[in-house]
């Protein structure tokens, strides 16, 4: 098997490399300029420009689909948003009529108790022959719950 770098024979390798490239006494004067060659891969212009099309309608095609979902979204959030304002002013107004019930039922209860001691007074009962009377009244009660 030779070896890659042989150390035998040759030992100068870069002969070959060297006529890659033109020796100053080789050069001849071209009053003209080289002529660009087309490039290797064949002319780019159209496909690149085919291909930028195609990039471009897949990027505004990819905008339209997000903008169709944050529009639905935002029209989403702008329903439950409306939804929320709705059961909030409803349950201020659930609100505001059970605190004129408790007002008027505060109102009633104080007429009510106004009534029963001016009927007292009337009747000439003090509050403690009121207290004996119902204490007699629940003691009978117990009493016969009992037995």
């Amino acid at each position: 098997m030779e070896s890659r770098y042989s150390t035998g024979g040759s030992a100068y390798q870069r002969d070959n490399r060297t006529q890659l490239f033109p020796s100053s006494h080789s050069r001849v004067i071209n009053p003209q300029p080289p002529s660009r060659m087309d490039s290797p891969y064949g002319n780019l212009s159209q496909p690149n420009l085919k291909h930028n099309e195609a990039y471009l309608l897949s990027l505004e095609s990819q905008k339209d689909e997000d903008f169709n979902g944050m529009s639905s979204k935002v029209a989403a959030l702008k329903n439950l948003g409306l939804q929320m304002g709705d059961e909030i002013n409803k349950s201020i107004k659930l609100n505001e009529d059970i605190t004129d019930k408790f007002e008027r039922g505060k109102i009633s209860l104080k007429h009510t108790y106004n009534r029963m001691i001016d009927m007292s007074r009337a009747a000439g009962l003090t509050w403690k022959m009121w207290l004996i009377f119902f204490l007699m009244f629940f003691t009978l009660c117990f009493y016969l719950w009992l037995f």
